[in-house]
């Protein structure tokens, strides 16, 4: 991905905006590193090397859904809940990989947000509000929503470019590379 190749040494390979984008990412306004850390971008990562006794899979609220004003979630997909069923648990969620982010919509653990703007709006609003039909509510009251989903403003040219640096994360030559495409489908 540019990203890589940026990180391996190519400083040509991320544009102006994608920089910003990638510090904005990493830094305390937007708050996305938290969740979304490490080689893949995503806390819940492991490998030959990472020590098994200090290693932590966190779970987040990210204020998705807020049923009842109680924290719920859709009873069909509660997360954690559905197998610890500690009601302090509904909408915990292990953080995805933004890894080729750019071409897995839609977004969220249900696919209920279309596109990376709308999921960038979502965190900016601090929780999504849904007006009317069985998942109303306001995300933004969760209370058990993680306390880095809290809202905070950005300017248009702060969200183009954190969403300029999510694309940077596509690997296209993996993505299309044919030894990595569907086994099962016919050629």
């Amino acid at each position: 991905s540019p990203y890589d190749r940026y990180y391996q040494g190519d400083k040509t390979a991320l544009t102006q905006q994608q920089l910003l984008g990638f510090q904005l990412f990493n830094g305390e306004k937007f708050e996305c590193f938290h969740c979304h850390g490490g080689i893949n971008f995503s806390t819940s990562y492991r490998d030959n090397n990472s020590n098994l006794g200090t290693q932590t899979y966190p779970f987040f609220n990210n204020g998705l859904y807020n049923l009842n004003g109680d924290g719920s979630y859709p009873t069909d997909d509660q997360g954690l809940f559905d197998q610890t069923f500690n009601p302090n648990h509904r909408g915990f969620f292990r953080p995805p990989s933004l890894r080729n982010v750019a071409l897995t919509a839609p977004y969220m653990h249900d696919g209920s947000i279309a596109t990376l703007r709308e999921v960038i709006d979502h965190y900016l609003r601090g929780g999504r509000l849904i007006e009317n039909g069985p998942n109303a509510g306001d995300g933004r009251l969760n209370p058990l929503k993680s306390g880095l989903v809290r809202g905070f403003s950005a300017s248009e040219e702060e969200i183009a470019a954190v969403i300029a640096f999510l694309e940077s994360l596509t690997d296209e030559n993996f993505v299309n590379n044919p030894d990595f495409s569907n086994p099962f489908s016919e050629k």
